[in-house]
Formats: C-alpha cells, sequence, structure tokens
C-alpha cells in the first residue's frame, strides 16, 4: 500500500513538473528596456536577436518611446542579442528568455568597443519610426548592379527611364539624397546619375514618405536618402569591387572605399566607374483625324547608346575641441552618355504613304557636377546641439546633336536636309543652413533652423539648319535663358511623449520664392514671387509589444525642375518635338498617411490631392498640322489612395525572404487641353526577394519586381517587370565573396505608353524595349583594421536642392 502511495506520488510529481515545463515553454520571451547612462530612455535603438550556435538571426526589432522591446514566443534556449544606437556603442551579450523585463545600459562612443564579430545579417527592408530602409548589401541579385535597378524592385518606387523620372507611393516629385545631402540634381541628369552609380558603392537606401519639417518642402512624394559606404572602424580599412557583366550589352563596373580614423581627426573617400551599352528599340504611332483626312505617323527607331560614368568624393572630419567638430565634403562625377541612332518616320493619308523619311543622327549628353561642403557642429553641456553647412554646388551640361534627314518616294531619293542642334546648361547653387536641437527634458525634445538658397542658371539653345552648304541659326529656337532664383526658410518642430504608448510631433516650414526667367530675346518670361507655409503633424500609438499605429500629415510643394522651365526643343522628327515649358507652376499638394505595424508586417495607407500636379513628358497633337510636342505641363489636380504592405517570409533556417504589395486608386485631370481630360485608372505592383542558404559559404536569392497598368499624367503606362537571379561565394578568411547574377532573366522590362482623345481626333502609342537580360559577375573583398569606434552624424546644407537640375 506504501509502495503504491509512493508510486502515486511519483507520478503526480512527474506529471506536475511537465506541466511546469510546458507552460513554461508556452510563454518564454525576452523583455527588455534599453537606455543611457544618465537613464534616459534610447528610442529607435536596434535589436537583433541571435541564435548564440551560429549567429544567425532570429528576430529583429526596435525600441519604443520607452526604450522597450520584446521577442515573444520563443524556446527555451541560449540566444545572443544585439543592441545598436548612433552615438553609442554597440553590445553584444548572452541572454535566456526571462519572464522580468531587464535593462540594458549603451556606454556612449567615446571609448573603442573589444573587438567583437557579428554574423547578424540585417533583413533586405527594415520598417523605422520615419522611414523605410533597404539594406543593398544583404541581396545577392544587387551585386554588380546601380542604385536605379535596386530603386525599381524596392516598394512604392516607379522608375520611368524614358522620361527620367521617380515617383514614390504614386506620387512624382521625389528628392533625392547622398549620404543625407540634397543632390539638387536636374531631373534629366537624376537618371543617368543613379544608373552610373554602383550598387556595390552602397550601404543602404530609405524612403522617407512623410519628411518632417526640418527637410526642405520641395517634392510632394518624400525623399530617397542614398547612404554610401563609410565604415565607421578606427585605423585604416576599405573595400573594392570589380564587376563583369555583358550578353545583351555590356556593363563593367568597379569601385574602391578608403576610411581612416584616428583618434580626433577621420578622413574617407572613393571613386567609382561604370559603362553600360544595351541597344535599344523605340516605337511611336499616332494616328489623327481632321476634315476626313486621316493621318498616320510612324516612327521606329534603333538606338546603339552607351553611358560612362566617373564618380569621386571625398572627406574629412575633425574634432577641434572636447564639443565640436569641423568637416569638409569633396564630391563629383563626370556623366557622358553618347548615342548613334537610325530612324525611319513614314507619314500615311487616308492610308496612302505620303512622306518616308530616314533620319541618322548622334547625340552626346555631358554632365559634370562638383560640389563643396563646410560644416561644424557644437554640442553644448545641457546637450543641446548647433549644425551649421554651407555648400556651393556646380552643373555643366553640353548636349549636341545632328541630324542628318532623307526624304524618299517609293525607294527613289528626293533630298537631303540636315539640322543640328545643341544645348548648354550651366546651373550654380549656394544653400546655406542653421540647425538647432535640443532634448528639453524626457518627453520634449525641440527642432528649429534657416536656411537660404541663392541659384543662377543659364541655358543656351543653338538650332540650326544647312543651307546651301553654310549652317544658318533658326531664330524661332535659338535663345540663351538666364533664371535667378532664390529661396530663404524657417522652420520649428517639437516631439513630445504623452505617455508610455503615445507620442506627438508637430512642425511649421515657411519658404518664400523669388524667380526670375528670362532671355536675351524676351525680359521677364517668368517673374514670380510667393511664399507658403508647410505644416507637418505626427501621432504615434503603440497598443501593445506587437501592434502599433501612426498617423501623419503634411503639406509640400513641387517646384518645376530648371531645365523644364528653361525653353528648348529636341527633334525626334520633322513633325515631333520634345520641348521645354516656361509656364509651369509649382505645385501644392495636401498628404495624409496612416500606418499599422504588426509585430514584423507593416501596412500603410497614404492620400494625396495634388493641385498644379507637374507631369513629364506629355503628348500634345495637333490633328490639323499633325504635330506633336512631348513637353512637362501642369494638371488641373492629381489624387491618389496607395496601400501598402511588407511581409517579411521566413519559411525555415535556410529560406526567408520579403514580399511587398502596393495598389493604388488614380485620378488625374488635365486642363492643358480642350475639353479637359479626365483620367481614372487602379493598379497594384508586386516586389520582393527569396534567399536560400545552401551552406555556411553560398547562398542564392531570387528577386523582381511586376508593376499592373498605371498613369502617367494623362497617358497609361502598361505593365512591365522583370525577374532577377544571384547566388554568392563567401571567401571567410579573406573577407571577400563572389557574387554571379542575372538581370531581366525573360526580357521583360519594357515600356509602353497609350493617350487618346476622341473628341480631339488622336491617339498615341510608344513603346520602349530599353534594357534586356544580362550576366554579371562581382568580385568585392573588404580590407584594414575592424575596430569599432562611432563615426560622426552629420549633414549638409544641399540636401533638397540637387533635386532642381534634371
Amino acid at each position: 500500500m506504501k509502495t503504491t502511495i509512493n508510486h502515486l506520488k511519483l507520478k503526480l510529481i512527474v506529471i506536475l513538473y511537465s506541466l511546469i515545463i510546458l507552460q513554461t515553454n508556452a510563454q518564454t520571451s525576452i523583455k527588455g528596456k534599453v537606455v543611457s547612462e544618465l537613464n534616459e530612455s534610447l528610442i529607435g535603438t536596434s535589436a537583433l536577436l541571435l541564435d548564440a550556435k551560429d549567429s544567425s538571426l532570429i528576430s529583429a526589432t526596435f525600441t519604443d518611446v520607452e526604450g522597450n522591446f520584446n521577442f515573444e514566443k520563443l524556446s527555451e534556449s541560449q540566444y545572443l542579442l544585439s543592441l545598436t544606437n548612433v552615438g553609442y556603442l554597440n553590445d553584444l551579450l548572452p541572454v535566456v528568455p526571462v519572464d522580468n523585463r531587464v535593462e540594458y545600459t549603451l556606454k556612449p562612443a567615446t571609448n573603442i568597443l573589444n573587438q567583437v564579430t557579428v554574423k547578424a545579417k540585417k533583413p533586405f527592408i527594415e520598417q523605422k519610426i520615419d522611414r523605410l530602409v533597404i539594406n543593398v548589401k544583404n541581396s545577392i541579385t544587387n551585386a554588380g548592379g546601380t542604385v536605379l535597378d535596386i530603386l525599381q524592385k524596392s516598394p512604392g518606387v516607379q522608375v520611368n527611364k524614358q522620361a527620367g523620372t521617380l515617383s514614390m507611393i504614386g506620387k512624382d516629385g521625389v528628392q533625392v539624397m547622398i549620404n543625407g545631402k540634397i543632390s539638387y540634381i536636374p531631373a534629366s541628369a537624376l537618371i543617368n546619375m543613379l544608373e552610373g552609380m554602383s550598387s556595390n558603392n552602397v550601404d543602404r537606401i530609405e524612403l522617407i514618405t512623410t519628411p518632417p519639417a526640418k527637410y526642405d518642402a520641395g517634392g510632394n512624394a518624400g525623399y530617397i536618402n542614398i547612404v554610401l559606404n563609410q565604415k565607421p572602424d578606427e585605423g585604416l580599412n576599405g573595400s573594392y569591387s570589380l564587376t563583369a557583366a555583358g550578353f545583351n550589352g555590356s556593363a563593367p563596373a568597379a569601385n574602391f572605399d578608403l576610411n581612416f580614423r584616428k583618434n580626433k581627426l577621420s578622413v574617407y573617400g572613393g571613386y567609382s566607374f561604370s559603362r553600360r551599352a544595351q541597344m535599344q528599340y523605340i516605337s511611336n504611332n499616332r494616328s489623327t483625324e481632321f476634315e476626313s483626312v486621316k493621318t498616320q505617323t510612324n516612327i521606329y527607331s534603333v538606338r546603339d547608346p552607351f553611358q560612362l560614368n566617373n564618380g569621386l568624393r571625398m572627406g574629412m572630419d575633425y574634432q577641434i575641441a572636447k564639443r565640436t567638430s569641423i568637416g569638409v565634403l569633396i564630391s563629383g562625377y563626370r556623366n557622358e552618355w553618347d548615342m548613334k541612332a537610325n530612324n525611319i518616320s513614314s507619314v500615311l493619308k487616308n492610308g496612302t504613304e505620303v512622306t518616308h523619311i530616314n533620319i541618322a543622327n548622334n547625340e552626346t549628353n555631358l554632365w559634370k557636377h562638383g560640389m563643396l561642403n563646410a560644416n561644424i557642429q557644437h554640442e553644448f553641456v545641457n546637450g543641446a546641439q548647433l549644425n551649421f553647412n554651407i555648400d556651393y554646388l556646380k552643373y555643366d551640361n553640353f548636349n549636341p546633336t545632328d541630324y542628318s534627314n532623307v526624304y524618299t518616294d517609293m525607294g527613289q531619293f528626293l533630298r537631303e536636309d540636315n539640322l543640328a542642334s545643341s544645348k548648354k546648361t550651366l546651373i550654380n547653387m549656394l544653400p546655406v543652413s542653421l540647425d538647432f536641437s535640443k532634448k528639453v527634458n524626457d518627453k520634449l525634445s525641440i527642432e528649429s533652423g534657416l536656411k537660404t538658397v541663392i541659384s543662377r542658371f543659364s541655358n543656351d539653345v543653338l538650332v540650326q539648319n544647312e543651307i546651301a552648304g553654310n549652317w544658318v541659326s533658326d531664330d524661332e529656337f535659338t535663345a540663351n535663358y538666364k533664371l535667378k532664383e532664390n529661396i530663404a526658410a524657417a522652420y520649428g518642430s517639437a516631439n513630445y511623449t504623452l505617455n508610455a504608448k503615445n507620442s506627438l510631433k508637430a512642425g511649421l516650414r515657411y519658404e518664400y520664392t523669388v524667380s526670375n526667367l528670362g532671355s536675351e530675346k524676351q525680359a521677364n518670361i517668368v517673374d514670380r514671387k510667393y511664399g507658403y507655409l508647410f505644416p507637418t503633424a505626427y501621432w504615434s500609438h503603440k497598443i501593445n509589444d506587437d501592434y502599433s499605429l501612426n498617423f501623419n500629415y503634411n503639406k509640400r510643394i513641387n517646384r518645376p525642375a530648371f531645365n523644364d522651365l528653361a525653353p528648348f526643343l529636341i527633334f525626334v522628327d520633322p513633325n515631333t518635338f520634345i520641348s521645354g515649358n516656361a509656364a509651369l507652376q509649382p505645385a501644392l499638394a495636401n498628404n495624409l498617411s496612416a500606418g499599422l505595424s504588426l509585430k514584423m508586417i507593416n501596412v500603410s495607407l497614404n492620400y494625396s490631392h495634388e493641385k498644379y500636379s507637374i507631369g513629364g513628358f506629355q503628348l500634345k497633337i495637333n490633328s490639323e498640322t499633325n504635330r506633336q510636342y512631348n513637353t512637362a505641363e501642369n494638371l488641373k489636380f492629381t489624387e491618389s489612395l496607395f496601400v501598402t504592405v511588407s511581409v517579411p517570409t521566413k519559411i525555415s533556417k535556410w529560406w526567408n525572404g520579403q514580399l511587398n504589395f502596393n495598389a493604388s486608386a488614380n485620378h488625374a485631370v488635365a486642363d492643358f487641353v480642350q475639353p479637359a481630360v479626365s483620367v481614372k485608372i487602379m493598379n497594384f505592383s508586386l516586389s520582393g526577394f527569396q534567399g536560400f542558404t545552401i551552406s555556411p559559404k553560398v547562398s542564392m536569392e531570387l528577386s523582381g519586381f511586376y508593376q499592373s497598368k498605371g498613369l502617367y499624367g494623362i497617358a497609361v503606362m502598361k505593365a512591365f517587370g522583370q525577374l532577377n537571379y544571384g547566388v554568392v561565394y563567401k571567401f571567410p578568411k579573406a573577407d571577400a565573396n563572389l557574387k554571379f547574377g542575372v538581370d531581366d532573366i525573360f526580357s521583360t522590362m519594357k515600356f509602353n505608353f497609350e493617350q487618346n482623345s476622341k473628341i480631339q481626333g488622336y491617339e498615341a502609342f510608344m513603346n520602349l524595349n530599353m534594357q534586356r537580360r544580362i550576366f554579371k559577375l562581382t568580385y568585392s573583398k573588404n580590407f584594414g583594421n575592424k575596430e569599432v569606434k562611432a563615426k560622426r552624424n552629420r549633414s549638409t546644407a544641399s540636401e533638397t536642392e540637387r533635386q532642381r537640375v534634371k
């Protein structure tokens, strides 16, 4: 009997112990709070949970407004916790699941951290408090590609190579920053610059769709910040990569980065080279009807272009006192695009060909750019910070084109007309800014600043016809245009934490603009003075450890690009032209957005209403003369409703990825044609990647995107997309890797546009085959010291201005 009772007791103890173990396993978690040595909550600290066995990434998150983070539903195991925040030393420590919240203290980056190797791999896409971050180096298929390739597969971003435009969350007017500095580059040069910028030279890309008051109000869609490689390591270190690429075209590339840090001095620099060459095939067809005569114009072009890009940057930071640092940054590029093209243009009236022209043309588009920045940063004893920046930027563009037009009839030679045009553009900018920030207490921080931008622009256009062996200027199109523009701005903003679950941020910016455009023939073509207030407001609400909401509002302005304002003319054929538009007005937009974070899943909803939207490359067709002009135009308004869903996928330990889904409803009304045109369309896009770890040294990746048909002004752009493949082999001892990739496997990157009006009696179609399959092989290597030391976080005065140059 006693034995039986003891046996029952033993069974009961075993059952109770098993229940305790099961309960513990079901509720295990790691909870923490990250603070500074002054016991201040460190918001936005990156927390990576790693497997202690092989340092593989288990989960990632950021601390909330109270500095808290949580990892739920963990198994009983050993983990590593990596904590990272700008201005503080990284921390890596072993942890185990516990029920209580543990406090972790990060030390300021004044001492060198013991050398630690962290193998954690950041996700390709990270959602931060105010931006979406694309970690470029963590995608195999990005190797040997360009920044433009990365943007094409980024969530919510649309690239139109032919028109030279970028849009984000369904809105035009994207501002591009390089290392936090606005590029102020003309739009026509922007696409070439991004296409010439090697992805091997980029650390990450940040998509900022709701910029705070600190940033310039220009650009409705927000900012794309391209962060170049700059290692925060003590001593001498660097990296280089070499790319060979070919098949349908060629795309060799190389880049080199070097950094030196010692005590108070930091010196860094980099050089990049690329050459891209691929045949292009373009067709442009239109049909007009006037007084019962139907006129058809068909243009087919075979183009053989190449683009040669060289980029250089050098910088230095020096700590002249305990709380004061100065810096100098010099950067520049030389991008040359050359093309030889053979074109056939035929005109039919009621089905009978009346004109047949063979057009041979050669074009060069050479952009040279230089920038000099000086910066001083001072931190006060009370924690306030003052930044002063002054930049000087210069752009030089030379764009000559010659045309040989041979007219034939049924194959018989009729005559030959020769035409030459050239455009010389000079742009000089002087942005100056002063920014102040202070953390008043644990709940309140404030920012304020002043800025001015002085811009000077000249555009010398020359059009000549060959007559009797002599070149004669065409006075209708030849002129030298000059633009003067001054912008003054002031802003203030405050960030306030109401409680553990709610935080607010609000700001107000005022900008006043004086703009005058004239020529030697006509003064005051454009003479404008205007000022606007630009409010911003943010509310963030934490529902619980896994769910959070945020709501944002801002007002933006999209100023015309300098090149679009200045009149110019590019001939496609004798009846088809590309021209500037001096009558362009700035566009004003009101934007609302809401975001929901569900653990690692991010959902956002954006609404925008923009008055006087600027549509690039819009078609204006005169049915009576059969002439077509492609030019930038103001629309009456545009509005869009845009939804983005980003979902990380982890099928198994060796298979993970990211999927992004975007859907939008777009409405555009244009009154630059009469009667006014209203176009509505729904569209969606998919993008992402899937990565496969074959072994510790070998990984593979599939990436790509699909974009359904959408609006481009009042034209409809048909669906397009691409699929890419890559594989990487790592050499751990040499700190190097070899990557092989295939871009656009199925050669589907083709742009097709259509626009028609039954009332105006025309329809037009354009097909652009600009890019096809190409194979890449890239070798990359890091070298030098690996002891970690924090770098100074700095920006410049020209964060927005470089977008005004096309």
